[in-house]
């Protein structure tokens, strides 16, 4: 995990280092909340049968550097929320489950502007995931975590109100092991 934040706020650090030294491009910081939708798969090995609520609230934390007005890269922390389960495993009964998944995502960015304020994007990457699961079967505590590296995609339109502050409305996919998750998000973006 320290290895994950390391390359992540090594890709944040060299953009902003990149944005220092070319003040032609645009450096950028954000944040979005949203809702996240989580498949039910997530639980498969937690659950032979019962509920799961895949819909949290989440958000993300980001930043970024466009080269130019077409093509950039971004970094992002991403709370996707939790995943509650209950029901039964194998006949024992499982009560106050959940799943909690966050992780660094590095994407590029492809843009298109369609006039001044208004832009739409895509986004391709990798998101380095963790996963943590705890729950109570048959009365005894449970907790058990899986992590690792899988692909991101998303798009999203923006909003510039002027040349320092937007706003972005975006719809992600992030791959796990066990499932996907989606996150329909917006949020506010400071240019500099």
């Amino acid at each position: 995990m320290k290895t994950r934040k390391l390359a992540a706020a090594s890709v944040l650090a060299i953009a902003g280092a990149l944005a220092a030294s070319h003040a032609s491009a645009q450096a950028y910081l954000g944040g979005s909340i949203g809702q996240s939708d989580v498949d039910d798969e997530i639980t498969n090995g937690l659950i032979t049968s019962g509920s799961v609520d895949g819909k949290d609230t989440a958000f993300k934390i980001f930043g970024g550097y466009m080269f130019n007005r077409n093509f950039g890269v971004e970094g992002a922390y991403v709370d996707l929320g939790e995943v509650s389960y209950s029901g039964s495993f194998g006949g024992a009964p499982v009560t106050g489950g959940k799943v909690e998944i966050n992780g660094f995502n590095v994407s590029a960015v492809g843009a298109f502007p369609v006039n001044e304020q208004f832009s739409v994007f895509g986004k391709i990457g990798l998101f380095i995931w963790d996963a943590d699961a705890s729950d109570t079967t048959a009365g005894v505590p449970f907790s058990a975590s899986a992590d690792g590296t899988d692909v991101s995609f998303g798009v999203g339109v923006s909003y510039s109100f002027t040349r320092n502050l937007g706003v972005r409305a975006e719809w992600e996919m992030f791959k796990t092991d066990d499932g996907d998750a989606t996150l329909l998000s917006a949020g506010v973006v400071w240019k500099f």
